[in-house]
């Protein structure tokens, strides 16, 4: 399973990578719009940690 963790609290978990990375780039368009363009899909797949089902 694919994870990513906000230091806000969200989690994203799928698993499909791309899933997950979609997931938190709208979570960063909604919640964190100051860091759009900053978090880009290969960021993202940088956060992706495989945790169990």
């Amino acid at each position: 399973m694919n994870q990513v963790t906000c230091e806000c609290g969200f989690e994203a978990r799928a698993g499909a990578e791309g899933q997950v990375v979609d997931e938190v780039l709208t979570h960063v368009r909604t919640d964190h719009p100051d860091l759009v363009g900053q978090v880009t899909p290969d960021v993202v797949r940088g956060w992706i940690e495989l945790v169990p089902d």
